[in-house]
C-alpha cells in the first residue's frame, strides 16, 4: 500500500490497471491514446480494441455529464492511484463480470441515478475486452503479432 491507503500496482488485477491506464491516457492526450490504440490492437486485435475504446468514450461522456463531481485522474507516471480511479476500475470490472448489484452500488458513488444503466452497459462493453486481453496474456504470455494466427 502507498501512503493514504491507495494500492500500488501489485495489489490490483491487470484489467483494473489497464482500465486506469486508459483513463490516464485519455487525460494525457492524443499521443498517449495513439500508443494505447497500438497496444490494444496488438494484444486483442483491431475490432475488439475499437469496441473497447468506443465503449470507454461512451463511459467517459456519461461521467462528464452525470458525475457528482469531476473524477481525479492522476498523471501517467504517478506511483499510486486516486480513489476515483479505483472506484471507476472497480465499477468497470464489476460490470464486465456481470456482478450487477456491485456495479450499481459503485455507480451510486460516481454518477446520478439517471446514468446508472447506460454507465453499466458502457462499462461492461469497455471491461470485457480488458478481461479478454488479460486472459490471452495469461495463456500465451505477451500476446504479439505472431500469435494472432491462433485467432483465425
Amino acid at each position: 500500500m502507498s501512503a493514504g491507503g491507495v494500492p500500488r500496482v501489485g495489489v490490483m488485477r491487470r484489467p483494473e490497471r489497464r482500465a486506469i491506464a486508459v483513463l490516464r491516457a485519455w487525460a494525457a492526450g492524443s499521443d498517449r491514446l495513439d500508443r494505447l490504440w497500438d497496444e490494444l490492437c496488438d494484444s486483442i486485435g483491431e475490432p475488439r480494441a475499437r469496441s473497447c475504446l468506443v465503449a470507454f468514450f461512451e463511459l467517459r461522456s456519461l461521467l462528464d455529464h452525470h458525475a457528482w463531481r469531476i473524477p481525479v485522474i492522476l498523471d501517467q507516471d504517478s506511483d499510486g492511484f486516486s480513489e476515483d480511479e479505483l472506484a471507476i476500475a472497480r465499477f468497470v470490472m464489476a460490470a464486465a463480470e456481470q456482478r450487477r448489484e456491485v456495479a450499481l452500488a459503485e455507480a451510486g458513488f460516481l454518477v446520478s441515478p439517471v446514468a446508472y444503466l447506460p454507465m453499466l452497459h458502457a462499462a461492461a462493453r469497455f471491461g470485457l475486452p480488458l478481461l479478454c486481453e488479460d486472459c490471452r496474456t495469461r495463456v500465451f504470455g505477451r500476446f504479439g503479432r505472431e500469435k494472432r494466427k491462433l485467432d483465425a
